[in-house]
């Protein structure tokens, strides 16, 4: 692809883990011990910036972070091992990634459509 593509689907990859996250901690709110979880995305955010400065990267960079690669990222949000669950926060953090992922699906898909106007000939 190119790189706004592997850009948005590194994106949409991003949200779709910080969903699975917020699920999983909510799924855990009532169990003792549990601690929540967050991903730490800063390598990603990284290359996005750096795609962002120099729209001539290499779209490789993108593609070499997979949402297996994202899911590794994830560790307790809190090294205190009796820190609770915040309900209200992890709903927070999942309508956060559900506006994401839906912004981001909008955004591909236009891009999808003015691919196939570009393909038809069409103006």
């Amino acid at each position: 692809m190119d790189l706004t593509t592997e850009a948005l689907r590194l994106g949409l990859s991003m949200a779709r883990v910080r969903a699975e996250v917020a699920s999983a901690n909510i799924a855990n709110v009532d169990v003792g011990g549990y601690r929540p979880q967050r991903a730490d995305f800063a390598q990603a955010t990284g290359l996005l910036r750096e795609a962002a400065e120099q729209p001539a990267m290499d779209e490789g960079e993108l593609r070499a972070i997979t949402p297996h690669t994202l899911g590794e990222s994830v560790r307790a949000a809190d090294p205190d091992l009796n820190a609770p669950v915040s309900l209200d926060e992890e709903v927070a953090e999942l309508e956060t990634a559900n506006v994401n992922f839906q912004s981001l699906t909008t955004v591909m898909s236009r891009r999808f459509g003015l691919m196939q106007l570009a393909l038809a000939g069409r103006d």
